[in-house]
């Protein structure tokens, strides 16, 4: 039995690689370099390339063209032009994975070839979800149940917010012109600002806009509890925190970078609104990242910042409530749905090429992966 299950893995795994050899790093200009069973959707800014059929491509497309308005009016470019951005779905897991993806990311930006790599992960955040109609009294276990299920699909990557965060690493790219060292904090932080985006689609809302600042589950009941236990990074060391220092303690360092850019954009009356659009417009100009930092937060109190920004995390409350917070309201004896895994978002791949970038594609060309995770990447 286990000889055929390992012959079975094989034939999967040589299948998916196969499957990727036919596809080429960056752009296809032509319909002789598309590969078979893959389709070609152009929207303005984008050249989506779908192995998920035509219909997907579209979705993601449309919600990418939402997300690059939202890009171009917090990070204003001052040159012109309509720059289509490739973007490569996958079909599955495994077929990612052959052509270079990182394990542990369902997505990533390859500055090298200019293009965003992701997968179908299952989970779209524009298909509207129903619950089945509750017949006869709920119970306390009935809540729990349906909670713990809202907690794991929640858990699941969302593959628009998952390209969302990645755009923002392309759009950083094409913005600033060359490759430019960034701070993580600002770098998958906005990432994972943008991650929880979503398109307006109630009654007379404008076409083309975005809700932006929603709330991010995973990392808010991360940064909670280690604001609780006293985890946090002071703010002046974390505003110089580049990847190698930020990777140290990826759980709290990406939850506490989301919850900073969410505090400095929407918190204290709009004190702080200003920061990140400067820092990443003159960082543009300045790649000495140090002095930018400088000059972005030049007079800031960093301790009575400090006070500031936990007192926001404080306010701040989950969509979804832990479904641990129930458990007690089951009943003593009466039987509970199994525990779910620790509240601890997979970590988030870097947006620039990691110290060790997985093999290339066996014949697309290399690519220098970075990626995101659920609740950001």
């Amino acid at each position: 039995m286990r000889s055929n299950l390992l012959a079975t893995s094989f034939l999967f795994a040589l299948t998916a690689s196969l499957a990727a050899q036919e596809v080429r790093a960056g752009p296809w200009q032509t319909a002789g370099k598309i590969p078979v069973g893959w389709v070609v959707h152009n929207t303005k800014y984008y050249h989506v390339q779908s192995q998920c059929g035509l219909d997907k491509a579209k979705r993601l497309g449309e919600h990418m063209e939402v997300m690059n308005v939202v890009y171009r009016k917090m990070f204003k470019p001052d040159k012109d032009g309509a720059k289509q951005y490739t973007i490569k779905l996958f079909k599955d897991e495994p077929t990612y994975h052959s052509y270079g993806g990182p394990q542990g990311a369902a997505a990533y930006y390859s500055w090298t070839a200019r293009e965003m790599v992701c997968y179908d992960s299952g989970k779209w955040s524009d298909e509207e979800k129903t619950e089945g109609a509750v017949t006869g009294p709920e119970t306390a276990r009935d809540r729990l149940r349906r909670r713990r299920s809202k907690f794991m699909e929640m858990m699941t990557m969302d593959l628009l917010g998952t390209a969302a965060h990645e755009g923002w690493h392309q759009y950083f790219d094409w913005y600033v012109g060359s490759k430019v060292e960034l701070p993580s904090w600002i770098d998958e932080g906005m990432g994972d600002y943008f991650y929880c985006a979503a398109p307006q689609r109630q009654k007379g809302a404008k076409k083309g806009a975005a809700e932006v600042g929603r709330m991010n589950d995973g990392r808010l009941w991360v940064i909670q509890a280690a604001k609780r236990q006293n985890l946090m990074v002071p703010l002046q060391t974390f505003v110089s925190m580049l990847q190698s220092a930020y990777y140290t303690n990826p759980d709290v360092c990406y939850a506490q970078g989301w919850v900073f850019c969410q505090f400095l954009l929407h918190g204290e009356g709009g004190k702080y609104t200003k920061i990140i659009p400067n820092y990443v417009r003159l960082i543009r100009s300045d790649s000495n990242w140090p002095v930018v930092t400088e000059k972005a937060f030049k007079g800031i109190d960093f301790a009575v910042m400090d006070t500031e920004f936990k007192a926001f995390i404080d306010t701040l409350k989950p969509s979804i409530a832990e479904p641990e917070e129930e458990e007690e309201e089951a009943g003593e004896g009466e039987a509970v749905p199994p525990a779910v895994p620790p509240v601890v978002p997979p970590v988030v791949p870097p947006a620039v090429p990691p110290a060790v970038p997985p093999p290339p594609p066996p014949a697309g060309g290399g690519t220098g992966p970075g990626g995101t995770g659920p609740g950001g990447g």
